[in-house]
């Protein structure tokens, strides 16, 4: 199956309808973190206690498991779009395009009002550009 290509106008069209989805796989991601870290503390209290929190255990569990779904979800979501995650935490998103002909990525991080860099394909954020003036 072929990449989608996006214009500028489809990419900023498809962030304005997943902008809400990478902010909930953002939030999903520092909850997961947490409770992976109360399981952790839970398991040290666990070799040092016998069975303590054994609910609590089987709650945080529980939690990790619909949260991990949660996130699949929304991965599956903004990929079905054509937009490609690039980086959870900082909110990365690029949408492949071919910019003044070479094969490259609208780039846009969580936090940034509108889409305005870009950058070759097989570099990444560091590598970011400026759109080009005719595009902008």
């Amino acid at each position: 199956m072929d990449e989608r290509e996006f214009t500028l106008e489809q990419a900023h069209a498809t962030l304005d309808a997943i902008r809400a989805d990478v902010e909930a796989m953002q939030q999903t991601q520092r909850e997961l973190r947490e409770v992976k870290a109360s399981l952790n503390a839970l398991n040290r209290l666990h070799l040092n206690n016998g069975r303590l929190g054994d609910a609590r255990q089987r709650e945080l569990r529980l939690r990790q498991r619909q949260l991990g779904e949660q996130a699949s979800r929304l991965i599956r979501g903004i990929h079905a779009t054509g937009a490609v995650i690039k980086g959870i935490d900082d909110g990365l998103v690029d949408f492949p395009a071919t910019i003044e002909g070479v094969r490259g990525y609208w780039c846009w991080k969580a936090g940034e009002a509108r889409i305005d860099w870009w950058h070759p394909r097989g570099t990444g954020f560091r590598d970011r550009r400026p759109l080009p003036s005719t595009d902008a």
